[in-house]
């Protein structure tokens, strides 16, 4: 069996809950509710986007009482989807866990070649969905690397499970985070308007270092956030005293 970065050990990064490792064969992958779904993301850890979000979220419900912040969109469940899978056993999950170590090895370490080398950034311009989800647009230093550095690892782990067999969702890439979510089909016109005169300041909603993309089944009800099957990251991560700026 493929081994699985930090078996049983919680995923603590800067003090917010990340997700469990777990072991192929503990991670109930046959749960009908995780419907075959797997997925790369890069998650939220740093606990200044978190007050950030939360404190934007809160503006919103004070315009719109009805507004949904779901645990899709909670604080400690924040993240980026970025390459998605459907797969049918434990073997294939192993084989796309060995694609993504490969891309760990050969593009991730040359991408990222230390723990405090590209800085990600939460913007607080609010973007929208059909006037039906809040999100804010994530993007990176260009000190470090120049153009979205998220999508360049996107198109690379693409091409790597694509040329392995794998048909990953060909959905491409827009780095965001989901702020929040109409209780009904859109915020109403009345109160539209209002909730995105709150984003287009200068100041962003936190930063947090590029250190890890994490490979994930889909959650079921009674889970908080996706098990992590793998961690794609520079090494073991940083301890929760460990500053982000």
């Amino acid at each position: 069996m493929t081994d699985v970065k930090g078996e049983s050990k919680k995923g603590v990064v800067e003090g917010i809950f990340v997700g469990k490792s777990v072991d192929l064969a503990k991670a109930d992958l046959d749960n009908p509710e995780r419907r075959g779904q797997y997925f790369v993301e890069w998650r939220v850890t740093d606990e200044s986007i978190a007050k950030g979000i939360t404190n934007l979220q809160g503006s919103i419900r004070a315009i719109d009482s009805g507004a949904q912040m779901l645990q899709s969109c909670a604080v400690d469940n924040m993240h980026i989807t970025m390459n998605q899978l459907v797969l049918s056993d434990v073997k294939q999950v192993q084989k796309a866990i060995e694609v993504i170590r490969k891309f760990e090895e050969e593009d991730f370490r040359k991408l990222v070649p230390s723990n405090a080398s590209v800085k990600m950034e939460v913007g607080s311009n609010l973007s929208h969905f059909k006037q039906r989800v809040l999100f804010a647009p994530v993007s990176n230093d260009q000190t470090a690397f120049k153009g979205d550095i998220l999508v360049e690892c996107f198109n690379r782990l693409q091409k790597r499970l694509v040329a392995a067999g794998f048909k990953p969702s060909a959905r491409p890439l827009k780095p965001h985070l989901t702020v929040a979510k109409a209780a009904g089909k859109r915020f109403s016109d009345e109160m539209f308007p209002e909730i995105m005169k709150l984003g287009g300041g200068e100041e962003s909603l936190g930063t947090q270092w590029l250190r890890e993309l994490v490979f994930c089944v889909k959650r079921t009800k009674r889970e908080k956030t996706p098990p992590v099957l793998y961690r794609c990251c520079m090494g073991p991560p940083p301890s929760s005293s460990s500053s982000s700026s």
